[in-house]
């Protein structure tokens, strides 16, 4: 039980004056009236589809004692349920945020948060995996689950990349719960839930950006919304005593160092143009990458066992996390030389017909031509590239994928990725628009079965757009789908 004064912000307060005088006792709280109980606190919540002060009846039938919402018709609501408490706050996503730290309080070591169109979910596990080689208790939050310092995976109760307010403040409080030591914890930050206060009142010790390319352009309508949503990660949520890593080779890192000169913030920048940890040479070989780096000023040469230039950025970007997080440059590079492949992220499935089966999470136009360009480096014969687009997502880059595709591929096959509530097919016609020559193959496991049948000696084969994914979204169905189960069954037979 906890006070509901002692949850509310001070703003919410001062617009509800009559609620410090009594001493009422919050159980719970909720945002979904169907989890409401016996006086627990329910925040309505005027989402993109749906207006939770519908929901606002169910809530108090299921025990809801409190209700915090933006509606400006208090009084008139008030008058329809005696007894129960009417909030109005201003901003009821960024309220629950405060509410939800508040009522499940934390105490971690250190939490990182990573932001950036592509490589999120490497950084924050590579974080994770170096904080583990240095005896630290550490997870990493994000699309590929929870995952503990073992290399445990539990999933979270959505498919949301960042999770919302109450989810994520549950595991940090499950954390400083159960353990003896602090845990510390690297979580990725997307646009979405920045832009929607899940995020909100986090105690972060660092901020960290990976790059900044075309997405997510279905929910921001303009690149410059989209960059906006990244910046308030640094610009609002950045706390005094916050650190910040950039991409020193992204043009955006520039906006970032600004922002950390007016709040006189620490920022360690990381890639080719960097001062601080600079990428000298990157040398793709058959198992492996070997790196060379200035690590504030000292050479340092590492073997790095992940595909990919873009891993090399991702390792370095989570180097700097735990270099900022008290984990020492010696201690950094040995890890860097263990890390294990992350989950559907340029993983090397298997091979067939001597040829190497790589799944990929790729699913912006970046992400594709980095990761057909890493597996360039290391000179197939030739690059066959399976992928499809996401239904009800930016139509906009549909066209720029395919263009990609073949350009730097030497066959592309298009087939569905996950369609949701469009037509498969009239996204693989915006795909192929920029892809001519293109195969295309509409069911996604007769797509790649086919292209297994394509290979031979020294090729390449690439799947992009689901990597780690285990099913497939079609129409409001979910059907168990999985890339690397297909590749697998496939060349067993």
């Amino acid at each position: 039980m906890k006070l509901l004064s002692d949850l509310l912000s001070n703003e919410t307060l001062s617009h509800n004056d009559d609620l410090t005088s009594e001493k009422l006792l919050v159980s719970d709280i909720c945002d979904d009236s169907r989890k409401a109980s016996d006086s627990c606190l329910f925040v309505a919540i005027n989402g993109n589809k749906i207006d939770g002060k519908k929901y606002i009846d169910d809530a108090i039938s299921n025990g809801a004692k409190y209700i915090v919402f933006e509606s400006e018709e208090k009084q008139k609501i008030e008058n329809q349920h005696n007894g129960i408490f009417f909030i109005q706050t201003k901003n009821a996503r960024k309220e629950l945020a405060h509410i939800a730290s508040r009522f499940f309080e934390s105490d971690l070591d250190d939490i990182v948060a990573v932001t950036g169109t592509n490589g999120k979910s490497s950084t924050v596990d590579i974080t994770r995996q170096i904080w583990k080689y240095a005896d630290k208790n550490a997870i990493s939050v994000g699309t590929l689950g929870i995952i503990y310092g073992d290399g445990c995976v539990q999933k979270l109760s959505g498919t949301l990349t960042c999770p919302p307010s109450i989810e994520l403040h549950k595991i940090f409080h499950s954390l400083s719960d159960s353990a003896s030591e602090k845990f510390s914890a690297a979580i990725e930050a997307s646009s979405h839930g920045i832009n929607q206060h899940r995020l909100d009142y986090i105690p972060f010790s660092v901020c960290a950006f990976t790059n900044f390319t075309q997405d997510h352009l279905d929910y921001h309508k303009t690149m410059e919304q989209y960059w906006q949503a990244k910046e308030r990660l640094f610009l609002e949520l950045a706390r005094n005593n916050t650190k910040f890593v950039v991409n020193a080779d992204d043009q955006k890192s520039e906006n970032i160092k600004s922002i950390a000169k007016k709040k006189n913030i620490l920022c360690v920048d990381y890639g080719y143009n960097a001062k601080d940890i600079k990428i000298i040479d990157i040398k793709a070989k058959q198992t492996h990458q070997l790196v060379t780096v200035s690590f504030f000023g000292k050479e340092i040469s590492f073997h790095l066992p992940l595909f990919g230039k873009f891993q090399v950025y991702n390792s370095l970007c989570a180097a700097a996390n735990c270099y900022l997080t008290e984990v020492k440059i010696e201690t950094i590079i040995e890890a860097l030389e263990k890390v294990h492949p992350i989950n559907g992220r340029l993983e090397l499935v298997t091979q067939f017909n001597g040829a190497n089966i790589y799944v990929d999470y790729a699913h912006t136009p970046d992400a594709l031509k980095n990761s057909i360009l890493s597996l360039r480096e290391h000179k197939p014969k030739r690059i066959i590239t399976v992928f499809g687009c996401g239904g009800e997502r930016d139509h906009q880059k549909r066209k720029i994928m395919g263009e990609i595709a073949e350009k730097f591929s030497d066959i592309v096959i298009v087939t569905d990725d996950n369609p949701r509530g469009e037509s498969p097919k009239e996204i693989r016609r915006m795909i192929i628009e920029g892809c001519k020559n293109a195969l295309e193959v509409g069911n996604r496991k007769n797509a790649i079965e086919y292209a297994i049948d394509m290979l031979q000696d020294g090729d390449a084969l690439l799947i992009a757009g689901k990597g780690h994914e285990n099913y497939q979204q079609i129409g409001k169905d979910f059907i168990h789908f999985s890339d690397k189960e297909v590749v697998l069954n496939k060349v067993s037979k």
